[in-house]
């Protein structure tokens, strides 16, 4: 076996035992067409001490059927819709999640416990979906066993779907079936785009097409070469995160401005400096760098997003700096009051139901995606909690994603740089306490 061995594919169908399917299309907002050119979101999670019988698959595919249901956009297909030039997830009779079944003679405890991680065997593990031309399918499933012992759970859904909020919800409700053999009760789920209210929606939809400008084809930004990038994961526990808000305080003392730090401030100040230095940035460069991230408009449109609601409502931000700022003795403190401001301004932005700007600048760029207050370790399908949860589509160099840790208060981020960055990278985030 060379890695990873394909022993099956079916499609598995939404389960509508009690009521009739829903409306055979969805129709996209302007948060979701965003992310039709980018590539579908891939997560991988291991179990190296899974306990897997022959009915654990059974279980596998049985639980996502009757799950489905509840999240029915994610059995369909995103389509091109000739007659109105619009793009929408569309639901058949025939619609369904391709499972697909692998077995593998991987080293499933050394991929779990290295924290640079092999990403050519990471990818063997999530199904390989072509995204250059709709219709393409929303989720794709691969479930993985090991001849060592232990399962992995690669789980590929297009973001136009639905963004972290609704994923996690989505799959950890799909792990609580497979493991009591019963959807959770109690669900109450919105998945119509007709809830969100917010002004010049067709102007702000006009705009984020203009990055798939030849539908039905897709050109996708182009994949990292992975011999080029590094991605490792670092774990950040709670004494850490209080060194650096003390550290931030402190250099705010200076400014007169005291009020604390959040986890996703100190956090993003620290990667965002650590990222710049290692990439050469220096004191006397004046040129723009940029922390480039999102704001959750749920709590703050006009009115307020239930949080039943699963399709994306992420608001993008940037925060502008230079190597002098961030390169300064205050340079920490500093830096997060930026980072507080930007996001400040973003949710007023969403409350006034202003003009959202949507693109990347030019420059040096740190891309952040994710929320520390996001649990993604409590997937649990009969097996246990994963060991490791892992993104295996990170497509930047300097892109950075962040989640709750495994351990109560402790935080995961993973990075991707290139391979000389990395190194001193490692150095300058682990490394700063020796400066205190």
């Amino acid at each position: 076996m060379a890695g990873v061995r394909i022993l099956s594919s079916s499609k598995v169908r939404p389960r509508y035992d009690d009521s009739p399917p829903p409306s055979s299309s969805t129709r996209l907002s302007f948060f979701d067409t965003y992310w039709i050119p980018v590539q579908p979101v891939k997560t991988v999670l291991l179990y190296p001490d899974a306990a897997v019988f022959p009915a654990s698959f059974d279980s596998f595919k049985s639980s996502l059927s009757l799950i489905l249901p509840k999240f029915h956009p994610l059995a369909g297909d995103l389509t091109y819709q000739p007659a109105t030039g619009e793009v929408a997830i569309v639901c058949s009779d025939e619609s369904g999640v391709t499972v697909t079944e692998a077995e593998s003679d991987l080293d499933i405890r050394c991929l779990a416990g290295e924290p640079t991680h092999d990403m050519d065997s990471f990818l063997k593990l999530v199904p390989n979906v072509a995204h250059e031309e709709l219709p393409v399918p929303i989720l794709s499933v691969q479930f993985t066993r090991f001849s060592s012992g232990g399962v992995a759970v690669g789980i590929s859904i297009h973001h136009v779907a639905m963004d972290a909020t609704g994923q996690w919800k989505f799959i950890n409700c799909w792990a609580k079936t497979c493991c009591n053999g019963a959807v959770p009760s109690g669900l109450n789920l919105l998945h119509d785009r007709v809830v969100i209210k917010y002004p010049n929606m067709d102007v702000l939809m006009d705009e984020t097409l203009i990055d798939a400008p030849n539908l039905p084809k897709i050109d996708p930004y182009p994949s990292p070469d992975h011999k080029q990038l590094i991605q490792r994961s670092f774990t950040v526990d709670a004494t850490t995160i209080q060194l650096l808000k003390q550290r931030a305080m402190q250099e705010k003392g200076a400014t007169h401005s005291l009020s604390p730090a959040t986890t996703f401030e100190v956090l993003g100040a620290h990667i965002w400096i650590s990222i710049a230095r290692a990439m050469g940035i220096t004191s006397e460069n004046n040129k723009p760098i940029f922390l480039f991230s999102f704001v959750d408009g749920r709590p703050f449109l006009p009115p307020p997003m239930s949080p039943a609601y699963t399709g994306n409502c992420l608001f993008p931000f940037h925060v502008a700096s230079s190597g002098t700022h961030l390169m300064a003795t205050d340079g920490l403190g500093r830096t997060c009051e930026r980072i507080a401001e930007t996001v400040n301004t973003t949710k007023d932005i969403i409350k006034r139901g202003s003009k959202v700007n949507l693109g990347f600048l030019d420059g040096m760029k740190v891309v952040l995606v994710g929320t520390n207050r996001l649990e993604v370790y409590g997937a649990d399908f009969g097996w246990g909690k994963p060991s490791l949860m892992l993104h295996a589509a990170m497509n930047h160099d300097g892109e950075v994603v962040i989640f709750a840790g495994k351990e109560k208060g402790t935080v995961q981020l993973t990075v991707k740089l290139n391979n000389e960055a990395m190194e001193k990278f490692v150095h300058l985030f682990q490394g700063f306490k020796s400066h205190l």
